[in-house]
């Protein structure tokens, strides 16, 4: 998935194509659904910079599509766009949607145009300071993914699986042998990419870029640090949140023995993991929110 893409529901095929057409012009990639149903299936399967939504359609309305994504707290806040010809019809239903951008039907390509135009300004980093949360967890999440599989399969030669973990540490708690913290500020929200270890992975790591260094638990730690520095930087460069990652990065390095592990309390808000796995072993990645 893109951070581009744009999930539009709609049942008037004439309106989709409008946006396809407009969205294609400017860079983006619009995903059709029909219904709420069918919008909300997809809204949940992956990330969206943008979704806009009918009111009156079968199976499920827009209200009760936006009212059914939000029930997960970290889309609580999203950024919905109505665009319909029912808005009286709805309006007492609609007054208690918050965060929504509201565009009439018939719409007029002007207002498209002018609706990505600002949202295509955010997604550069023109207006990132005003970037709600989700945008920056879709930005966090989906880079991690790519950047954590590239470093590990170049670094240890051997290619990895990669998977979004559905729930977050049990209460908070985390361990590993290896755990490298790097706490950022992002826009105005303060997060934590936590990178967890075990120990034959990050054996094979140090041993990968530093073949001649001892097997300390320093040297070890020495190593990973110089990968994290790497990955992260990668993760931001040519990002809209470059300059932030500039400004605040930091590490806090800890690292325990073959038979020992590190435990910890992540105090945030947990709002991604991902479980990064070759032959070398596993390196789990936690992204928390602070509070």
């Amino acid at each position: 998935m893109d951070l581009k893409d744009i999930l539009i529901i709609d049942d008037d095929p004439a309106i989709i194509k409008l946006f396809e057409l407009v969205g294609k012009k400017l860079g983006f990639r619009i995903i059709p659904a029909r219904d709420g149903v069918e919008g909300l299936k997809k809204f949940n399967q992956q990330n969206f910079l943008l979704v806009i939504t009918d009111l009156k359609m079968p199976k499920m309305d827009g209200v009760e599509f936006i009212n059914k994504a939000r029930l997960a707290p970290k889309f609580q806040n999203f950024p919905f766009v109505i665009v319909s010809g029912n808005l009286q019809e709805f309006s007492a239903d609609v007054a208690l949607l918050k965060n929504l951008t509201i565009l009439e039907k018939p719409i007029k390509r002007s207002a498209i145009e002018e609706l990505f135009k600002t949202t295509l300004k955010i997604y550069s980093g023109e207006e990132v300071k005003a970037v709600p949360f989700s945008e920056i967890e879709i930005f966090l999440i989906q880079k991690l993914q790519k950047t954590s599989e590239l470093m590990l399969e170049i670094i240890t030669k051997d290619k990895p699986t990669v998977q979004i973990m559905p729930n977050p540490p049990v209460d908070g708690y985390i361990s590993s042998n290896f755990f490298i913290s790097c706490p950022l500020v992002i826009g105005a929200n303060r997060v934590s990419i936590n990178f967890n270890f075990d120990f034959k992975l990050a054996l094979a790591m140090k041993n990968a870029i530093a073949a001649k260094s001892g097997d300390s638990r320093e040297d070890i730690l020495e190593a990973l640090k110089k990968i994290v520095l790497s990955l992260v930087k990668k993760l931001f460069e040519s990002s809209p949140y470059v300059d932030d990652y500039i400004k605040t990065r930091h590490l806090s390095l800890f690292g325990a023995g073959k038979n020992d592990m590190i435990f910890g309390v992540e105090k945030g808000e947990h709002f991604s993991s991902l479980q990064v796995t070759n032959k070398h072993g596993e390196l789990f990645v936690h992204l928390f929110k602070d509070l």
